[in-house]
């Protein structure tokens, strides 16, 4: 029987060749050697197997969920000196400017990366809305007077 970590390196080789596939052909193929796969494996490997895809398939969702905070960081940066983050921080989300910026720059804390909640990415989302909307009308005001 096969153990976890030989799983593991079976379904790598398995995830390597899928990355190379190009035709439909070769994608029917694969899918056959899947089936001879996973046909191949008794009851217990077929539970490891399950396991080995539910935590590779967390892995990646970790990794998409960083992927997009990345994004998040990156696209603040075009505003990040434009913007009164200590106003954002205690206006929209009655915490400190510190507090803000370690989910932004994604800080270590407690031995974990700060991230936002979903919750927080709408809150946020809304703050700069409304303060893009607040300088418009402003700027809309000052146009008056030209």
């Amino acid at each position: 029987m096969a153990n976890k970590e030989q799983i593991n390196q079976e379904l790598e080789a398995l995830k390597s060749k899928f990355m190379l596939l190009n035709t439909d052909e070769e994608r029917n193929a694969f899918r056959s050697e899947v089936k001879a796969f996973a046909n191949s494996k008794s009851d217990e490997e077929k539970q490891l197997v399950s396991e080995a895809f539910i935590e590779g398939a967390n892995k990646a969702c970790a990794r998409v969920d960083k992927l997009i905070d990345d994004v998040l960081r990156n696209k603040l940066d075009g505003i990040y000196e434009s913007v009164s983050w200590s106003y954002i921080a205690r206006t929209y989300f009655n915490k400190s400017r510190a507090w803000l910026s370690q989910r932004i720059n994604g800080l270590m804390i407690h031995g974990k990366e700060a991230q936002f909640t979903n919750e927080e990415k709408q809150t946020l989302l809304q703050a700069l809305r409304d303060i893009s909307g607040k300088i418009e009308r402003t700027a809309r005001v000052i146009e008056q007077t030209l």
